[in-house]
């Protein structure tokens, strides 16, 4: 299609050639005149077409400009080319205009999607699953939390409602998906709890929320299953705890109310029932500093922390431990000048003790226990090894529970509650170090707790 300026120009053309045929069909003595009006009609068209040329110019900038967008070729509206030359006219103003609006929208679109990436970034780092679905219960968008706690890939769950969803998470999808609908019908925040597995269960605590302006809703999935195991944690302490103190205490109200209600025993009797509540008010006496040294750990502060050397710490606790025990045969394998921690030396001096009552009251008579020192890959490296009877393989996981003990006859006889080798982690853990234990029944036990170096 030709456009209006071509239109013009070619009916001046015709207009022209037509004058010039009747030209030379008059005579003669008016050749002179109808030349100069072909001359003057000539340049008339001229500066038609070109008046009007100078006008429709920059419109047809702007619609060949904005065509390839109007067409869905391009996915930005372009620039319309204007010369400087160009810059007074009407038009050219507009098609100026139009370009200062593109570049606003540019610039708001391009503030926009750093926003929708900032967001999206945010949501990547949670560490909950989070969730958001359209009007028809469509999912919109899925972190990479929730797509791993549901068990699929983001390319699966974009797009699907969760019921349709296929994974390895029994139920799970149905039920987020029953949360998402009762959510959208009730405009209010829908909480409910799900256990996930039976042998090492999951525990989820899903969140359904409608969004703002009926726009869909957004599903959070929280994994609480570290609250449940310290709650869970928390009320097997309790339980032990109150076990462990109510033996003693038992065992010191029945001698009492046996001396109450036998006034005259023999002195024998007498002197072996005052020994045996003196016997169990002391182990009394160490549950419950066990169980404050417990308590004070676990709020260890970062101003008690002092650079340490554990070498001369080492042969202090070897020195007090040999002065406790005379008949064990004790022996230190250290070749360092110095080893430097950041530690609170008397907790790491309860560590060691701990780890060497532990194998005195684990071994037979003469004890036999080594110590080694040394750093590797910037940790100090401590060991205590032993040659006693060993702890079975299906022990070994629970050893540091607070409260277990693998033999709970010779354990009572040397007065122990089983918190010992509990306080020896948990003091390792607060120093940022970390221990672990091989053992064999009857060949013996080592301990090996790794601390950073300074």
């Amino acid at each position: 299609m030709l456009s209006f300026r071509k239109k013009v120009f070619f009916s001046d053309l015709a207009l022209f050639l037509l004058f010039i045929f009747v030209l030379f069909s008059v005579v003669d003595f008016k050749a002179g005149f109808l030349s100069f009006g072909a001359f003057v009609l000539l340049l008339y068209s001229i500066m038609t077409w070109a008046i009007i040329y100078r006008l429709s110019s920059p419109t047809q900038k702007i619609l060949d400009a904005i065509l390839p967008y109007q067409e869905g070729r391009v996915e930005f509206l372009p620039r319309i080319p204007i010369n400087k030359a160009e810059d007074s006219d009407e038009f050219s103003r507009l098609a100026s205009t139009l370009n200062s609006l593109t570049e606003r929208i540019e610039i708001q679109i391009a503030h926009l999607t750093y926003q929708r990436k900032e967001t999206e970034g945010i949501l990547q780092s949670l560490g909950e699953g989070v969730i958001a679905l359209d009007t028809a219960a469509k999912v919109t968008f899925a972190n990479q939390v929730a797509c791993r706690m549901l068990g699929v890939c983001h390319d699966e769950i974009v797009g699907q409602p969760l019921n349709q969803i296929k994974t390895q998470a029994d139920g799970l999808p149905q039920k987020c998906h029953e949360l998402v609908l009762q959510a959208l019908q009730t405009s209010e925040s829908i909480t409910e709890t799900w256990t996930l597995g039976e042998r090492n269960p999951v525990f989820l605590h899903l969140i359904s929320m409608p969004r703002a302006e009926h726009n869909g809703a957004i599903l959070v999935i929280q994994d609480k299953t570290s609250d449940y195991k310290i709650v869970e944690m928390g009320k097997d302490f309790i339980a032990n705890a109150s076990h462990e103190l109510r033996t003693p205490i038992t065992i010191i109200r029945g001698f009492a109310e046996t001396l109450q209600d036998i006034p005259n025993l023999s002195p024998k009797m007498l002197k072996e029932i005052t020994e045996k509540i003196v016997r169990t008010c002391g182990r009394l006496n160490h549950l419950v500093k066990s169980l404050l040294v417990l308590a004070d750990v676990e709020n260890l502060s970062a101003d008690r922390l002092k650079q340490t050397d554990l070498v001369p710490l080492l042969e202090n606790c070897a020195h007090m431990f040999l002065t406790a025990h005379s008949n064990v045969q004790l022996s230190i394998q250290n070749k360092l000048e110095r080893s430097l921690v950041t530690a609170d030396s008397d907790l790491l001096d309860l560590a060691i003790m701990n780890l060497l009552e532990n194998s005195v009251k684990y071994s037979n008579t003469p004890a036999q226990i080594e110590i080694s020192l040394e750093e590797i890959e910037g940790k100090a490296q401590l060991s205590v090894s032993d040659k006693g009877i060993g702890i079975p393989e299906a022990d070994l996981p629970h050893i540091f529970n607070r409260f277990y003990t693998v033999d709970k006859a010779r354990s009572r006889k040397s007065g122990g509650a089983g918190l010992g080798l509990s306080i020896v982690k948990t003091i390792v853990e607060k120093h940022q170090g970390s221990i672990k234990v091989s053992s064999k029944v009857g060949q013996g036990t080592t301990f090996t707790c790794s601390l950073p170096t300074c």
